[in-house]
């Protein structure tokens, strides 16, 4: 499998739903929307957020998509996404992330991560917060593996709390924003 990390395009609504409407049918539990709020919002409303994410330093979206070098004509197949927003002075926000079960265990996540940093990275972010729910150990092995780590206390810290969530936080030092 190779896999292509791309921001969202403005046009890429439709695509923006489909992998929001996964993530919600796999992992309920974890995005704090129900699947048929998500099914029934209005598809100006998709256009208007693949808008909003796709440029500037305000927000942004990140896809991944895979290709199987055998298969170069087919097309490239969605396997994750993270969204995330710039939380004023300086700290980068993940708000949503998920990845194709299909396509877990192959660094899609890590790639991800490293998208949403770099991002963060380029408008001067000193770090990056992002909230895990309390029941899902595999996300918090995975992301302490990424070098976050528990954020106790702060604002973050009781956000998180207040939707049953944890946060963990890792810093971008001097630009560098790859995972170890």
């Amino acid at each position: 499998m190779e896999l292509q990390v791309r921001r969202i395009g403005p046009s890429d609504a439709s695509l923006l739903r489909d992998l929001r409407l996964r993530s919600l049918s796999d992992a309920p539990e974890a995005f704090g929307q129900p699947l048929d709020d998500a099914v029934a919002r209005p598809e100006a409303e998709w256009t208007a957020q693949a808008r909003a994410a796709s440029e500037g330093d305000r927000r942004a979206c990140f896809i991944a998509e895979a290709t199987k070098p055998a298969e170069p004509t087919r097309a490239a197949d969605p396997v994750g996404i993270v969204l995330v927003r710039r939380r004023p002075p300086d700290v980068a926000l993940v708000f949503s992330m998920w990845v194709d079960p299909r396509a877990r265990r192959a660094g899609v996540g890590r790639a991800l991560i490293d998208a949403a940093s770099e991002w963060a990275a380029a408008w001067g972010a000193q770090q990056v917060v992002l909230w895990v729910v309390a029941s899902n150990a595999a996300a918090f092995r995975f992301y302490q593996r990424l070098g976050f780590t528990w954020l106790e206390s702060g604002p973050d810290a009781d956000s998180g709390r207040a939707y049953g969530a944890l946060a963990m936080t890792r810093p971008i030092a001097d630009g560098r924003v790859r995972t170890p």
